[in-house]
């Protein structure tokens, strides 16, 4: 890429050229594994693959690389690595927005354009920036009153939404966005006068505050709580590095609070936010539904990520802006939102040395600032999606979707770019150390918070949340990776993957079999033994743990599932279910000897290929098909209980049979079927006799018996046959219920 970032005469530009040149060489290998993403996906080359993405990257790297150019002519002595950190951050949310929407990446490109525009005459014409502190007043008062102008014209580029933008012919801005630059802006020149500090606390704040407060009283009243809080904290940040009084940390920390308390009673929309900050698991699929699904995206993401165009960041609403973050953290893992972090650090400890080496108190307040700036919005946006802070609503600078932000940010950069120009005409005097110090050290805090939290949902809590039933990456895993097939007892199929690789569906053979083999569906979840067998079915567990690892790895992905055969023979089954056709009841066919269950019949049941069209039929029938009536009905035991009887109290009979039959209120129960002659207990057994039941629950002391019942005598489940798996996979452990039997055919 040298003929895109040509050397220069610059001293430092080596430095420059060869971060720009990383910074491409990594978003070309990120747009060409967008583009090969659907092939890795259907683990074919026979897919539709991207390249629409590419239209930004072309746009990224034509607009930088004549900036780059442009840069290095009209400021020679710039800071190297400004321009590198932004360029890395704006294509990385660039690329990100065209894989999640290509019409908002699309407009995301234009207005990054712009901004590579609006930088280059701050470039052309560095005197704008005297103009910037000559005018702060009316720059500032300009502001205010395009962000009034909300309350009477403003819009929402969505529909229905807050109205914080102002609009015409498709193109939208956020007036509160530019308000935050022109604060910073407003203050840096108000306090570059030395006699300012030397003022008392009061007369010091006095003037500010009005300005300043009038912008927080205009963001409250539209509700736009997030750039409200920013505003605060830049205020006071502000102040603090150039006066050097701590009094303000305190009194403005203690106003904040005070605002939050007040904002939690006054406006609900504060209330929601910090109630599904303390606690999002009490309505993960309400108002804490964002919240979660950037747990669960960050959790999907682990440490190495899912890949580029692999992960499901679209599951994540408004993925695109305020969970940008969780975006990138879910396909390129713990290690791609720290290296966010480490760029945002970065970028801030630049800013913070071209302060102290500015050419007067205003540049050293103005480049501070916008540092400030920088590292707080990311702070609140970051932390808002991992659960260190309540939700704000701001932008990522330079990442997140947004023409306003994007606008904003570039500006700010064409200023530290300016700025850190003009470092050789350097004022002798020494700006006080220790307000930057501490600043510096409490962002660099806030941002190894932020990457130790995020290592927390995406190591520790990882595997918990992925198994979440409300994690619905599993509905998009099994359009692309084949689910193991439901065997009976001599292998032929019961529940299978039909369609092709990104279309699979699941389709049950024998429909009788409803309520027992369940149904694994993308709106209703899982249920019967496609939920208790998902381990091995879905690929996760049978499989070695490396088979497992790699498929994620390499497709992000689970490996293809094992197939598992049942203990159930569907000729037994088929009779099972034609005796109960037309009636309300359930039968069992178990194995005399092993236990087996050959056949488990409910009627009525219920057809799962049929889900969508007869949920809410089946719901409100009154015949309960979607009752299990084997598992979930309660039944008297009756003769089933002989056996077991007659074993318990043999030693004590000391007669033959006489009573074969029993009366209970007026009813005189029979015998099953007519006992063997001469009659002896083992043919009265073999009858199912109530008499001789009654004989022997007379006989038997029922305090042993009952003991002997429910504690001797084990349950009998849904066994399986054994396992059709290499030896070297089998899992030694083993249920009475089923047992993986190969590998997907």
């Amino acid at each position: 890429m040298s003929f895109l970032f040509p050397p220069s005469i610059s001293a430092q530009d080596s430095i420059q050229r060869r971060l720009m040149f990383l910074a491409g060489i990594f978003l070309f290998l990120y747009s060409a594994a967008l583009t090969l993403s659907p092939a890795v996906r259907v683990h074919s080359w026979a897919a539709d693959f991207r390249w629409q993405h590419w239209m930004g990257y072309f746009g990224w790297l034509a607009g930088f690389s004549l900036l780059y150019r442009q840069l290095n002519h009209l400021s020679p002595d710039h800071d190297p690595y400004l321009l590198p950190i932004a360029s890395l951050l704006s294509g990385w949310g660039l690329l990100t927005i065209w894989r999640l929407d290509n019409f908002l990446g699309l407009r995301q490109t234009l207005w990054m354009i712009l901004g590579l525009a609006v930088i280059y005459l701050l470039l052309k014409f560095p005197h704008w920036i005297d103009a910037l502190r000559r005018y702060k007043y009316i720059w500032l008062s300009a502001g205010l009153g395009l962000t009034a102008l909300t309350f009477f014209f403003g819009t929402y580029p969505g529909g229905d939404g807050p109205r914080l933008w102002l609009g015409c012919c498709g193109l939208y801005i956020q007036p509160s966005e530019p308000l935050k630059l022109l604060l910073i802006i407003y203050l840096a020149a108000y306090l570059a006068g030395q006699v300012y500090i030397t003022l008392s606390l009061p007369q010091l704040l006095a003037p500010t505050l009005i300005l300043a407060g009038a912008a927080i009283a205009l963001l409250v009243a539209q509700e736009d709580l997030g750039t409200a809080t920013l505003i605060i904290a830049i205020y006071t940040i502000v102040v603090y590095l150039a006066s050097a009084r701590r009094r303000v940390l305190g009194i403005s920390l203690g106003l904040l609070l005070a605002a939050a308390i007040a904002g939690y009673a006054i406006f609900p929309v504060i209330r929601v936010r910090v109630d599904t900050w303390l606690n999002p698991w009490l309505d993960p699929g309400g108002n804490s539904y964002q919240l979660v699904q950037s747990f669960l995206a960050i959790a999907t993401g682990r440490i190495f990520g899912t890949g580029p165009g692999l992960g499901s960041p679209g599951l994540i609403p408004v993925a695109q802006s305020d969970f940008i973050a969780a975006s990138i953290s879910e396909e390129m893992g713990l290690i791609g939102l720290v290296g966010i972090l480490l760029l945002v650090g970065l970028f801030v400890f630049r800013t913070f040395s071209i302060a102290m080496r500015a050419a007067n108190n205003f540049h050293r307040f103005l480049a501070a600032g916008l540092g400030c700036y920088f590292a707080i919005q990311s702070i609140l946006i970051i932390g808002g999606n991992i659960r260190i802070l309540p939700l704000t609503g701001v932008a990522l600078p330079f990442v997140s979707y947004g023409g306003s932000s994007l606008l904003t940010t570039f500006t700010a950069l064409g200023l530290l770019l300016v700025i850190s120009s003009n470092e050789e005409t350097a004022s002798p005097e020494l700006p006080r150390l220790r307000p930057y110090l501490v600043t510096g050290a409490a962002i660099a805090g806030a941002l190894m918070v932020l990457a130790l939290a995020a290592g927390w949902w995406s190591v520790v809590r990882s595997d918990d949340l992925q198994f979440r039933t409300d994690n619905l990456r599993w509905t998009i895993h099994e359009r692309y990776v084949p689910r193991g097939s439901l065997l009976d007892r001599t292998n032929r199929p019961i529940s299978i993957t039909t369609e092709q690789p990104g279309s699979y569906t699941r389709s049950l053979l024998y429909p009788a079999l409803g309520t027992t083999i369940g149904y694994s569906d993308p709106i209703f979840g899982k249920g019967g033994l496609e939920a208790g067998l998902d381990g091995y079915l879905s690929g996760l567990q049978g499989n070695a743990a490396s088979t497992v690892w790699l498929a994620e790895w390499i497709y992000g992905q689970p490996p293809s599932g094992l197939d598992v055969r049942l203990s159930i023979d569907l000729d037994l089954q088929s009779r099972a279910d034609a005796a109960l056709a037309g009636k309300i009841g359930a039968a069992v066919i178990l194995h005399a000897k092993t236990g087996e269950v050959l056949a488990i019949a409910s009627q009525p049941s219920f057809d799962p290929n049929l889900m969508d069209e007869k949920w809410e039929e089946w719901r409100n029938d009154p015949d309960a098909p979607l009752l299990n009536r084997v598992t979930q009905g309660a039944y008297p035991p009756g003769s089933i209980l002989g056996p077991f009887l007659y074993a318990r109290v043999k030693p004590t009979l000391d007669r033959d049979p006489e009573q074969l039959s029993y009366s209970l209120d007026g009813k005189t129960l029979a015998c099953a079927r007519a006992a063997a002659v001469p009659l002896t207990w083992e043919t009265v057994v073999a009858a199912g006799c109530p008499g001789a039941l009654v004989d022997w629950a007379r006989v038997c002391r029922m305090a042993r018996c009952t003991i002997y019942f429910w504690i001797s005598v084990s349950s009998a489940r849904l066994n399986s046959n054994s396992p059709r798996l290499p030896p070297r996979l089998t899992n030694p452990w083993q249920t009475p219920f089923w047992h993986p039997s190969g590998s997907q055919a």
